[in-house]
C-alpha cells in the first residue's frame, strides 16, 4: 500500500511576523491555503494535521518552539466548536477569529473553555461592531486593520478596549508613519510590511566597519579563493569569528571534535558549507542593532529557498548566484539607502543586482515568488508557478526545508 506524501508537500505554508515596539518578535500568524476548509468535517484530521506542520515551522529540527513565541491562527466558528485548536499547544496558540464570527452560545462556551485552558484569544478585523462588543468580553486582544480603518474608528477601538483591559495589535501597517501613529495610540504588538521597508534616511553611508565586511564578502564570492588571507581577515574580526565557531559547535552540526579556530573549521565541516553560513553570518552582523531580527532571518530563508529551486528545478540557473540574490534581498530595509547604492559593494553578477534594483528579467520573477508566499498570496504563487514551469509539490517542499535550516541558525545562541 503506498504511504501519503509528507503533508508539506502539497500544502503552502507563510507565516508573518508579529513584532513588540522593540521590534523583538512576539509570535507568527500562520496561514496556509486550505484554511478555509476548516468548516468541512471531513478533512478535519487533514486540517489538524496542517496545523502541526505549519507550527513546526516555526521551530528548528529537534527543538520545541520558544515559550515566548505566539503562533497566531485563523479558526472558524464550526472549528472552534470541534476543538481544533487543541491540535496546538495552548501556551503558544493565539486562537484568531473575525469580529463578524456569530457570537452563538455554543461558540462562547468553547470560548470560554479555550481561555480556562491557556489558549490566548483574539478578535480579528476589530471594529467595535455589536457582536465584536459582545466577543471582546472573551478576548485578550484584538486586531486592527490599518488598511481598512480610518484613524477616527481606530481611536474608539482604542477607547473600548481600555476599559476591558485588552492588547492591541495593529496589522498590514506598512510605512514607518503608520508604525508610529499606531505606537502613539497605545498599540502592544505590530504586523505588516513596514519592518521590510527602507526609511530613505537622508545622506545615509556605509559606514567604515561595514565596508570591511563587505569586503570579506568578497573574498568569499571569489572563485579560487585565499583561504589563508581569509583566514586572518575572519580572525581579526571577533563577532564574525565567535558566530562561526559558535555555529559549527552546535549540536546543530554534531562534529566528534571541538572546533577550536577558522583554519580548522574550514577543513573539517569544508568549504562548501562554512561558506553559506559565513554569508548568514554577515549579513546578521551588518544588520543594524535598531533593525528587527526577523529581517536577516528572513533574508537567510530566501537564500536557501532560491538555493534549492535553482537545484531542484534545474532551470540553469547558479544555486550559490541564487542564494545570494535571497540573501541580500532586504539590504535596503536594513541599511535604509538605495539598492543602487549599496549595489556597488556587492560581489553579484549584473543580472542580480538589476533584480534586486527592480528591473524584470527571471531573477525578479523568482523574488516575487518570495513575496507571494510572504504574503499567502496563493492564487498569484499558482499562475507564477504555471508560468514559470515549477512543480508545486518541489517548491512547497524547498520552502519547508529553507525555513527550518534558517531557523537551525537563528535558534543558535549569540546568533540574534
Amino acid at each position: 500500500m503506498p504511504q501519503n506524501k509528507p503533508l508539506y508537500d502539497s500544502t503552502f505554508f507563510a507565516r508573518q511576523p508579529i513584532l513588540m515596539p522593540d521590534q523583538s518578535l512576539w509570535g507568527y500568524e500562520l496561514l496556509f491555503r486550505n484554511s478555509s476548509e476548516a468548516t468541512s468535517a471531513d478533512i478535519s484530521d487533514s486540517y489538524k494535521a496542517t496545523l502541526r506542520v505549519a507550527a513546526d515551522l516555526c521551530a528548528a529540527p529537534g527543538e520545541n518552539l520558544p515559550d515566548n513565541v505566539k503562533l497566531v491562527v485563523n479558526f472558524s466558528h464550526k472549528a472552534i466548536i470541534d476543538k481544533i485548536p487543541y491540535s496546538l499547544p495552548a501556551s503558544k496558540t493565539v486562537v484568531q477569529i473575525p469580529e463578524t464570527t456569530p457570537p452563538t452560545p455554543s461558540l462562547i462556551k468553547a470560548l470560554k473553555e479555550l481561555s480556562r485552558d491557556g489558549f490566548y484569544i483574539a478578535i480579528d478585523d476589530f471594529e467595535a461592531r455589536p457582536q465584536g462588543e459582545f466577543l471582546i468580553a472573551y478576548a485578550d486582544a484584538i486586531i486592527v486593520d490599518f488598511l481598512s480603518a480610518d484613524e477616527e474608528k481606530i481611536k474608539l477601538v482604542c477607547d473600548l478596549c481600555r476599559e476591558y483591559d485588552t492588547k492591541l495589535i495593529a496589522k498590514r501597517v506598512e510605512n514607518t508613519a503608520q508604525y508610529n501613529m499606531a505606537q502613539k495610540m497605545g498599540f502592544n504588538f505590530f504586523q505588516g510590511f513596514y519592518f521590510k521597508r527602507p526609511e530613505n534616511v537622508q545622506g545615509r553611508k556605509i559606514r567604515s566597519g561595514e565596508i570591511v565586511k563587505l569586503k570579506i564578502l568578497k573574498l568569499i564570492e571569489d572563485p579560487s579563493p585565499d583561504f589563508k588571507t581569509l583566514a586572518e581577515a575572519l580572525q581579526n574580526d571577533v563577532s564574525i569569528s565567535f558566530l562561526l565557531l559558535t555555529l559549527l559547535n552546535s549540536p546543530t552540526f554534531g562534529f566528534s571534535q571541538k572546533i577550536k579556530s577558522i583554519k580548522q573549521a574550514l577543513v573539517l565541516a569544508g568549504w562548501k558549507m562554512v561558506k553559506n553560513w559565513l554569508r548568514v553570518i554577515l549579513l546578521t552582523d551588518l544588520t543594524p542593532k535598531e533593525k528587527s531580527r526577523e529581517l536577516p532571518q528572513l533574508a537567510t530563508q530566501r537564500a536557501k529557498f532560491l538555493q534549492l529551486l535553482a537545484q531542484n528545478a534545474k532551470k540553469g540557473l547558479a544555486p550559490d548566484s541564487m542564494f545570494l540574490l535571497g540573501l541580500f534581498s532586504l539590504l535596503e530595509a536594513m541599511f535604509d539607502m538605495p539598492m543602487q547604492e549599496l549595489a556597488r559593494h556587492l560581489p553579484l553578477d549584473e543580472d542580480i543586482i538589476g533584480a534586486l534594483c527592480g528591473e524584470d528579467n527571471i531573477y525578479c520573477r523568482y523574488l516575487e515568488m518570495t513575496t507571494f508566499f510572504e504574503t499567502g498570496d496563493w492564487s498569484n504563487l499558482d499562475f507564477l508557478l504555471g508560468e514559470m514551469d515549477l512543480d508545486p509539490v518541489m517548491v512547497s517542499k524547498s520552502y519547508y526545508e529553507s525555513t527550518r535550516w534558517a531557523n537551525s541558525f537563528f535558534q543558535i545562541p549569540g546568533s540574534s
